[in-house]
């Protein structure tokens, strides 16, 4: 077996060993979920197809309460009673791992040390509160300002819904990790 193998299936292991962040989704999106009951209030939080930030997803949770691991190309429905609400969020990783060479395989292990270290832990950080009132549906995309020096930070934009719709077509639900 020549050192390259060896560091291949070092890297698979390590992958199996560690894990990645989970991405659970449940079904494709249907726009009759657009709709709430007149005494609460809708909220709907997507992350788009877009590649930029892929590898992150996000634990998001209103207070304590964990509603879904939003990655991209995943919504979540969360209605409220009329209320301010507070969405928190706290980072979950899945490296991108594509061994070609020796040097990639090492540093992809490296990767996946890291990731498992920051996915075994949860701190929670405020992503955007706001108040809701009843009959109504909001929309957010979240979306990653990543940079050299800081880890990624998540933040959501008002989106209208029209807008919304067409962005969350062919998306699916986000779940929470079993």
């Amino acid at each position: 077996m020549t050192f390259n193998q060896m560091i291949c299936i070092s890297l698979l292991f390590s992958t199996f060993l560690f894990g990645c962040a989970s991405k659970p989704r449940g079904q494709a999106f249907n726009a009759n979920e657009a709709v709430t009951e007149a005494d609460k209030a809708r909220i709907i939080i997507y992350k788009d197809d877009t590649f930029y930030g892929s590898g992150y997803s996000w634990l998001i949770t209103e207070d304590m309460n964990a509603l879904a691991i939003l990655s991209t190309n995943t919504y979540l429905v969360y209605d409220s009673e009329p209320k301010t609400v507070t969405l928190k969020s706290d980072l979950r990783i899945s490296p991108h791992y594509l061994p070609i060479s020796t040097f990639s395989a090492f540093m992809d292990t490296i990767q996946a040390v890291k990731a498992q270290k920051i996915n075994s832990t949860i701190k929670l950080e405020e992503l955007h509160s706001f108040q809701v009132s009843p009959g109504n549906i909001y929309y957010f995309r979240l979306e990653v300002d990543i940079d050299v020096v800081n880890p990624p930070k998540p933040f959501l934009v008002a989106v209208k819904e029209k807008e919304a719709l067409q962005e969350m077509e062919g998306s699916h639900l986000a779940l929470l990790a079993k």
